[in-house]
């Protein structure tokens, strides 16, 4: 699917903007004003969406994706379909294409996360993130990317702010999914474009440096110094 190609490829934006689109109708306008992907509502609409977005990934959410479905999605052209692994026919799953986007519903324990592994997802919609996005939360998201090997989508309501956006990107958030309105697709795209590259820490950045005491055997730990 290529979510990170597409994320860098807008404006050189480090957050890609997916919007929720319900006809073809609304297409052009959600394009034109920068949506790196979209997400239909409808798979009966999304052979015309699709169509209409050109070179646009599409995709489509379908919780309980049945074999049927999944066909009707892969030859429709959808990217990839955005699934709940608890409705989800496993049997709908057996084709590569299209790709995995896993609808994370509530909070996933290690080993369940480490388990969405073997899907070998595109990514992950997580619940919308807090605001303002504590340190504990930020880790928490990125615990799930770590453990599951899949870049997060974000759901937002609204147009979030740069910082905002910077804080979830540190955490793992490859993408926001806003509705399908022009004004917030536009607000959102600006907002992305101004989140910073990552950070890469030189080398004398990884942490500080333990000084031993003054004396004899300065050098020397022992257990009861920890």
């Amino acid at each position: 699917m290529g979510f990170a190609a597409q994320a860098t490829s807008k404006s050189n934006s480090q957050i890609l903007v997916v919007a929720i689109v319900e006809d073809a109708s609304a297409v052009a306008g959600l394009v034109e004003a920068g949506a790196g992907a979209l997400i239909s509502t409808s798979l009966d609409s999304l052979e015309a969406i699709v169509s209409a977005a050109d070179d646009v990934p599409v995709g489509v959410r379908i919780d309980a994706t049945t074999v049927a479905a999944a066909e009707q999605a892969r030859t429709a052209g959808a990217d990839f379909i955005a699934f709940n692994d608890a409705e989800t026919d496993a049997e709908a799953l057996l084709e590569p294409e299209p790709g995995r986007v896993l609808l994370l519903e509530s909070d996933a324990d290690e080993e369940q996360l480490r388990l969405y592994a073997g899907l070998r997802l595109d990514a992950v919609i997580v619940a919308p993130p807090p605001r303002p996005l504590t340190v504990r939360a930020q880790l928490r998201l990125r615990r799930i990317t770590d453990l599951a090997g899949a870049p997060l989508i974000a759901p937002s309501g609204d147009a979030p702010s740069t910082e905002t956006l910077h804080a979830w990107r540190n955490g793992g958030v490859l993408a926001v999914l806003v509705p399908g309105d022009v004004a917030v697709v536009t607000a959102a795209v600006e907002a992305a474009a101004e989140v910073p590259a990552p950070h890469v820490p030189k080398d004398d950045e990884r942490g500080i440096a333990l000084v031993p005491a003054a004396g004899d055997g300065a050098g020397e730990l022992e257990d009861d110094d920890f």
